[in-house]
């Protein structure tokens, strides 16, 4: 499927919370996560990702990957495959199959992601404690998330 998706970096996540909340969006979801990031060695916009998800108690881990077509400094547009949730028993399976097919780890991340969403816009807001930074991301359709990311543009 089609990702289209601005992002950029933000020193504090909390008015972008804050955006959220005042302007409509429904709190999805606030999740800890870890990210291994894998990249291809022979074709470096080919990723693939396992993301361990812990909330309420409960761990999900999700595989998935992503061609990344066009990366510009705050717009990505990428297809993205279907995610597929793995058990633990699974992962040395699946590196395994990453390690054939010639990938590396490029990256091991620890975040908050807080997730909203208002009608065919999300925001993907990301709290990193390793390596510590916070990310906006804003994704769906084209044109919604332009609209968006020129009016925060206009606020930053």
């Amino acid at each position: 499927m089609k990702e289209y998706e601005r992002s950029f970096k933000a020193e504090d996540v909390g008015p972008y919370i804050d955006y959220c909340r005042n302007h409509g969006y429904k709190e999805v979801k606030v999740v800890e996560q870890n990210r291994v990031v894998y990249q291809n060695k022979l074709m470096e916009h080919v990723i693939a990702r396992i993301t361990t998800d812990l909330s309420g108690g409960k761990k999900k881990i999700i595989f998935d990957a992503k061609n990344i077509n066009n990366k510009s400094i705050s717009l990505k547009v990428s297809e993205e495959s279907e995610p597929v949730e793995i058990t633990e028993q699974m992962l040395s399976s699946i590196n395994s199959l990453l390690k054939v097919m010639n990938f590396y780890v490029s990256a091991d991340n620890l975040r908050t992601r807080y997730v909203y969403e208002r009608g065919k816009v999300k925001f993907e807001i990301d709290k990193y404690t390793r390596p510590e930074m916070n990310i906006i991301a804003i994704e769906g359709d084209e044109e919604e998330v332009e609209k968006v990311f020129r009016e925060l543009l206009i606020k930053r």
